[in-house]
Formats: structure tokens, sequence, C-alpha cells
């Protein structure tokens, strides 16, 4: 199952199995604004709880040239770990 919206806030899409849920957040982009802060994706099994979380978090200068930077949180409740991914 698989539902969604596109309005002037961007996107928002659910879809749903079995045994993972997949909720996607994005903003608008723009050429200007090609990391679009507060985008999230989250992928989560609603047996487990078991869920991967990654959010856009801004830009980063690195050697001369600008990176999207997003925060990932991995894990459950109990147990989570946390990385920074960046791209260009």
């Amino acid at each position: 199952m698989a539902s969604g919206c596109t309005g002037e806030d961007g996107t928002k899409l659910s879809i749903s199995g079995n045994d993972t849920e997949i909720n996607i957040s994005l903003f608008d982009q723009t050429e200007d604004n090609w990391c679009p802060v507060g985008s999230q994706v989250q992928v989560k099994n609603p047996t487990t709880g078991r869920a991967l979380n990654m959010t856009v978090t801004g830009t980063k200068e690195f050697e001369n040239e600008t990176f999207c930077k997003a925060v990932i949180e991995t894990g459950s409740e109990e147990n989570t770990s946390k990385f920074e991914y960046m791209w260009s």
C-alpha cells in the first residue's frame, strides 16, 4: 500500500507492507536549494521496532566543496547508533 501527496510543502509518501514501513518527507528542491533541510526518510520494521531514520540537517564546506549533510539514526529503543552522511 502506498499513499502520498505533493504540494507547496514538498512531497510526502508512505509505503507499508507485511514487515516494513517507509515514510518519506521531502521538501521542494530548487536549483538554489538542492539540500532541503528537514527532509526525512524512515524505514521501520513494525514487528521488531528496529528503524532507520535519516534527516537532512544542512550543508557543510569541505576542501572547497559544499556537501549536503544528513544524520542517520538506526537501531531499536534499547540500542541506537548515530552517523553523519554527506554527499555532493
